[in-house]
């Protein structure tokens, strides 16, 4: 059950050289945080909190925003954490996992939007990363025999 004193974690990232910038922030950031602040305000979320690593790489989560963010989640601060899509998160399935890990050993609710994954509601199986990977091995493993 979600905690709603808790913050809200809304995380965006964007990839090294994926420059669409004015100036500042970029525009696909500026983009990310209204679909998200959209999203939880559409879900009765409150308590929002912007994480944003702007020109980083997901290969890497010693991202300076998504580290604060996993200090907030072991430290008992953050009750839910939205990301547009998992692609956002990173792009190492195991580390994913272990940060699925931390969040559900600290009942943080997890929601990537545009995947459809949401921690709190047991018909998103793909919940697990991992999961995705295996059971696509699985399958291919299975079309040979």
């Amino acid at each position: 059950m979600t905690d709603y004193s808790k913050i809200t974690a809304l995380y965006s990232r964007l990839s090294v050289g994926d420059e669409d910038r004015d100036g500042g922030e970029s525009n696909s950031i500026q983009n990310q945080k209204i679909f998200l602040e959209n999203y939880a305000r559409g879900q009765h979320l409150t308590n929002i909190r912007h994480y944003i690593d702007d020109d980083e790489s997901g290969r890497f989560f010693d991202r300076s925003a998504y580290s604060r963010m996993m200090d907030d989640v072991e430290n008992g601060k953050i009750g839910v954490c939205i990301m547009k899509d998992l692609t956002r998160w990173g792009r190492d399935y195991l580390q994913v996992g272990n940060a699925m890990e931390i969040f559900r050993r600290n009942n943080v609710r997890f929601i990537a939007v545009n995947n459809g994954i949401d921690s709190e509601k047991p018909d998103t199986l793909e919940f697990a990363p991992l999961s995705i990977s295996c059971r696509s091995g699985t399958q291919r493993t299975s079309v040979r025999k």
